[in-house]
């Protein structure tokens, strides 16, 4: 069914967004061998291949891009040795106060002496150091705010692919690509995305239902792939009228990629969905000097749900939702657990999952 106007569809959220809360069952994991993943949570041919979203200019794709930028060294002036680095920019960014206009600021000195310097690091800086707008009481996604902490970077159309599952897809067959800088440690960020209890209250979602399917909470470690943690939820979300809901399938996969960097996918083989699919990419951020300053998210994704007129403003609605949700929970998490980073980077966090 189709409307002439739809503007509540941001209800769909990327529902691996974060959660913070005391509250809740936590599940008992269960230890298997790759192949029962492959089996019966997450088969592997739902991996998300590169091949299928890298556009042909590297530089257009965020992952590729965002990572290089993040362990990026540059000349800087003796007066001005914040300029080395990312990592050294945000530091100096916290020094000075971490308001939008020490931002501003910073960004003009950055300009004036090393405008090459700038004109890398600034669209992104700009965009995912300062989330004031995430942190007021009645934060609302809908509302348009600079100050969201989210960077989007060009919708990726998908490449022409002769592998299944991916070459039979219909709909919208694009993926968007966002970032967002958070301030803590790979715990932090699994403990807020795992808590389910939470995520059904947070802002911008309307979920009638979120439930991990605790049969399917597993962990192990395999000599090829490495250490992995997967499950499936249970979903069911309110739409807008005239529309009633959908129903998801999620399957969630966490493991190291190639460089040791913590890699999240998604899947859904649900029937309400022509198809979804996702990744999110985990860069540690470090100064010059070697000083770990927080984890810079990168998420690529897309979907398309029968019979709703969803486009491309909505997917990103959803996305900002879903890191602006994300960045803040973990954040309240890290800062109450005392601001001391455990993993980093290179390892699987212990997965904590909370249920009703």
């Amino acid at each position: 069914m189709r409307t002439s106007k739809y503007t509540g569809w941001a209800r769909l959220r990327a529902t691996f967004m974060a959660a913070v809360t005391p509250f809740g069952v936590e599940l008992t994991p269960r230890s298997v061998e790759w192949t029962a993943v492959e089996r019966t949570v997450f088969p592997a041919a739902w991996v998300l291949p590169a091949a299928v979203w890298s556009p042909s200019e590297a530089s257009r794709a965020l992952p590729h891009s965002l990572r290089d930028l993040a362990v990026e060294r540059f000349e800087a002036p003796e007066k001005a040795t914040w300029m080395s680095s990312v990592g050294d920019m945000v530091l100096e960014h916290r020094r000075r106060g971490g308001s939008r206009s020490a931002l501003d600021a910073l960004l003009a000195e950055l300009k004036a002496e090393r405008p090459g310097v700038h004109a890398v690091v600034a669209p992104l800086l700009a965009e995912v150091l300062v989330a004031d707008a995430l942190r007021r009481k009645g934060w609302d996604p809908d509302v348009k705010d600079r100050d969201d902490g989210v960077f989007f970077g060009p919708m990726l159309e998908r490449n022409k692919t002769t592998v299944g599952p991916w070459k039979d897809q219909k709909g919208t067959l694009a993926f968007h690509q966002a970032a967002t800088f958070i301030r803590a440690d790979l715990d932090a960020i699994l403990k807020a995305l795992h808590d389910y209890p939470a995520l059904a209250r947070d802002p911008g979602t309307s979920y009638e239902k979120i439930d991990p399917r605790a049969d399917t909470f597993v962990v192990g470690l395999d000599p090829q792939i490495g250490p992995f943690a997967a499950l499936r939820l249970s979903i069911r979300s309110d739409l807008p009228f005239p529309f009633s809901h959908y129903d998801l399938d999620l399957g969630i996969l966490h493991r190291l990629d190639a460089e040791k960097h913590l890699v999240t996918y998604v899947f859904s083989p649900s029937n309400d969905f022509y198809w979804l699919a996702g990744q999110d990419f985990h860069y540690p951020v470090r100064s010059a000097a070697g000083e770990w300053v927080g984890t810079l998210l990168v998420r690529i994704s897309g979907f398309d749900l029968r019979g709703v007129p969803d486009g491309e403003d909505d997917r990103k609605l959803g996305t900002l939702t879903a890191l602006g949700n994300i960045r803040r929970r973990a954040e309240a998490l890290f800062t109450a657990e005392g601001e001391v980073p455990r993993t980093v980077d290179g390892a699987l966090p212990t997965l904590h999952v909370l249920t009703r």
